[in-house]
């Protein structure tokens, strides 16, 4: 090392003073501090041995967990979602000749983000001739194509 100074390294570290505390000796006399009953005080369920009490445990009170409403059903994270759109609310949004498919219904806000299929329902009345890409019923599907629209199904 030039000009007596030193890198300092992982293994030229040292610990600094104080920083290892010994460990609590229990049960070595009275005159140690913890002596008799080693720190735990007078008899009761924190001084018995296996001491631990269980997650939750509020003292005998109903705890929480207890206390919450419960969710009733179940409701799959896999399941895909699927929305249903009137034949009238593709009058009002769309105008003739235009592509209905899941992009478009999710950009104009008809539908949320988490949908991934939609189904056309007859309710209400179309007067405009559309392309959908997605399912419909037999009678929305008759009402689509008597207006000149087309319906492709989505596999």
């Amino acid at each position: 090392m030039t000009g007596g100074l030193f890198m300092t390294k992982l293994e030229n570290l040292k610990k600094r003073k104080g920083i290892i505390k010994p460990s609590k000796r229990v049960g070595r006399g009275s005159s140690s501090g913890k002596g008799v009953r080693c720190g735990y005080g007078n008899k009761g369920a924190k001084a018995r041995s296996g001491r631990s009490k269980a997650v939750g445990f509020e003292g005998g009170q109903t705890p929480l967990y207890k206390r919450i409403p419960k969710f009733k059903g179940f409701k799959s994270l896999n399941s895909s979602y699927k929305a249903t759109i009137t034949l009238k609310t593709l009058n009002e949004k769309f105008s003739s000749g235009d592509v209905v498919d899941i992009n478009s219904l999710k950009e104009k806000g008809i539908i949320s983000s988490t949908c991934r299929r939609f189904k056309v329902v007859n309710s209400g009345n179309l007067d405009k001739s559309l392309k959908i890409i997605g399912e419909a019923t037999l009678s929305a599907r008759t009402v689509i194509e008597s207006h000149g629209g087309s319906l492709e199904g989505v596999s």
